[in-house]
């Protein structure tokens, strides 16, 4: 079912985008913005944009824009229905609904099936987990490892019995449809397409929440030598390895307070850390770290540590994620915990403060990574051109060049090499890899004739962007009839739609933003309200010379196109005279969409 919009409007009245924002990105005040990091592209300095008075954000750097609706679509990655949903949940709103098509009905429902299932499923888990016959093992396991009754209940952890059909009979007395129950990854289908049985068997269970506190799926992790070691479900439509990070919804609020997050790789050395006071931390599920797990970190922390094994298992994988952080530009820190030990039996056996103070002595990424290529290649000759060979693709991954040049120096330093020398190396990896990112898909070449498309005048988004700065211009803009001289369809459409706003003065940007269907249409809007006129003493009369303008430009098109059309004919030029029709009826269509 689809929202009503008087209802869309209520939620919207009701959100602050400041407050719905500030959840994921850490934000500053400039002037009357807030800026910080954007999560939805690398950047290092903030060029993500909040402004609280018209409930809009835009990001400078890669055009995203919108209202808080927009925001928790594109961040969280699901719907308009369920965006709105999840705002009006969080205000309090009670919402009425009107039909949806059939495909958004069909996804909106999946997800909340698959939400509604997995709560049900974790409660069985946990019911497993303190029944005094199924449970034994696996609270003496539990009980072994040290992990506290308060940690077990906070994280609900449970148990899967060593049974085929535990959880299936649990979505047989729930009645859960066979598509819910195969898309949620909790049940395989047999092979004889008779029947299906569990996929968690034997198995400690942790469940996995999502930011907003619902279960999105399930690790599972066998308490003997078997193998796998770990088992997580597989994606779904409310499943993703890639975005979902575990302890993130109880560890967020700790990472902001200190600035500092801990990345560890498994279920246990989070708990542990976090049972011993160590709450801004996370684990990665067992899976490489992806751009987007920074980019959702970067809303809750400037600096990043990545904890690892001293194994070689540990170092390959802290090399995997290292390129990422680095790209992101993010201060990331390297611990590598000593003794083969990893976070889970450290903490335990030294202690909170014992971590703390290791984790102080965390090297940075190119500090690691030099030592590694060392401990590698060693420091003769030949080994100092390998080491130097590896080191230039790091470094010519870090954009700012001011740090760049500072770890190139270090490099120069540490190997004994000209600083020069080991900078024309960075420097060619660099433009190579440059060159390898600019070079896309080759675009043919058009002729002439097919350049004839007319593009929009500047000034047309000028006009709309001082319309939502100052409303009173719009009887200005209706009385003279700009929008008809519009060479944009899509400005002229937005011009229409703001126009229709002009009741709602106190907001018409978010009552125009309301109205549009897009995301283009969105980010178009928001960035036209955060355009700066402090320099603009008199609006009135730009506004008036502006509109003089581009009534003057269309007229004047208009007249040289019947022009040159006449001295086509007169002088019998075919091709031109229907190069010149042609472009009369892009005018045309131009002017009457």
């Amino acid at each position: 079912m689809m929202i009503p919009e008087e209802k869309i409007a209520e939620i919207l009245a009701a959100s602050d985008i400041f407050d719905i924002v500030s959840e994921a990105v850490i934000l500053k005040k400039s002037g009357r913005n807030f800026f910080g990091l954007c999560p939805f592209h690398s950047e290092k300095s903030p060029s993500f944009s909040v402004n609280p008075d018209k409930q809009i954000f835009h990001c400078f750097g890669c055009g995203v824009g919108g209202n808080a609706l927009s925001f928790v679509m594109k961040y969280h990655g699901i719907s308009f229905p369920e965006a709105a949903k999840m705002l009006a949940r969080k205000y309090n709103i009670i919402i009425g609904t009107r039909k949806m098509s059939p495909e958004q009905r069909k996804a909106v429902h999946i997800r909340e099936s698959l939400f509604r299932l997995n709560k049900k499923v974790m409660q069985a888990y946990t019911g497993f987990l303190n029944d005094p016959l199924k449970g034994g093992s696996a609270r003496q396991y539990l009980e072994r490892r040290g992990t506290d009754k308060q940690i077990i209940e906070q994280f609900q952890l449970g148990f899967a019995p060593d049974a085929w059909d535990a959880i299936v009979n649990v979505l047989r007395q729930e009645k859960v449809a066979k598509g819910v129950a195969v898309n949620s990854g909790l049940v395989l289908e047999k092979k004889q397409k008779n029947g299906f049985y569990d996929r968690f068997r034997n198995r400690l269970m942790f469940p996995i929440f999502d930011i907003n506190m619902q279960v999105a799926g399930f690790g599972g992790r066998v308490m003997d030598d078997g193998m796998p070691k770990y088992m997580n479900s597989p994606e779904s439509p409310v499943y993703s390895k890639s975005r979902i990070l575990y302890g993130l919804h109880a560890a967020k609020q700790a990472c902001r307070r200190q600035g500092q997050v801990f990345i560890v790789e498994g279920y246990f050395d989070f708990l542990s850390l976090y049972q011993h006071g160590i709450k801004n931390s996370v684990a990665s599920l067992g899976t490489a770290l992806t751009r987007e797990h920074v980019r959702i970190l970067k809303g809750y922390a400037t600096t990043m540590t990545l904890v690892f094994d001293s194994d070689e298992a540990g170092i390959k994988a802290a090399k995997r994620s290292i390129d990422i952080f680095v790209q992101e530009g993010i201060d990331t820190r390297i611990l590598v915990l000593p003794g083969n030990n990893d976070p889970d039996s450290y903490v335990m056996a030294h202690g909170r403060d014992a971590f703390l103070e290791l984790a102080d002595t965390a090297k940075t990424v190119m500090q690691f990574l030099l030592q590694l290529a060392l401990d590698t290649h060693g420091t003769s000759v030949e080994g100092r051109i390998k080491v130097l060979d590896e080191m230039k693709l790091h470094l010519a991954m870090i954009r700012d060049y001011a740090v760049r040049s500072i770890y190139v120096r270090e490099l120069a330093e540490t190997l004994n090499i000209d600083e020069k020398a080991v900078l024309e190396k960075v420097k060619d990896a660099y433009e190579k890899q440059a060159n390898r990112l600019a070079r896309g898909p080759l675009i043919p070449e058009v002729d002439d004739a097919s350049k004839s498309v007319l593009e929009s005048d500047p000034r047309e988004k000028q006009l709309l962007s001082m319309m939502l700065h100052w409303p009173e211009l719009i009887s200005v803009a209706v009385e003279k009839k700009v929008l008809t001289c519009f060479y944009s369809k899509q400005l002229k459409r937005l011009g229409c739609l703001i126009i229709d706003s002009k009741t709602d003065t106190q907001n018409i940007v978010g009552a125009a933003m309301a109205r549009v269907e897009t995301d283009e249409d969105r980010q178009l809007i928001a960035s036209m309200a955060m355009e700066d006129y402090t320099g603009v003493q008199d609006p009135a009369q730009t506004f008036a010379v502006l509109v003089n303008r581009v009534i003057k430009i269309k007229n004047k098109t208009d007249r040289e196109i019947v022009r040159e059309l006449t001295k086509a004919k007169e002088g019998c030029n075919v091709d031109v005279i229907e190069l010149l029709k042609l472009k009369q009826q892009q005018i045309k269509q131009l002017h009457n969409s």
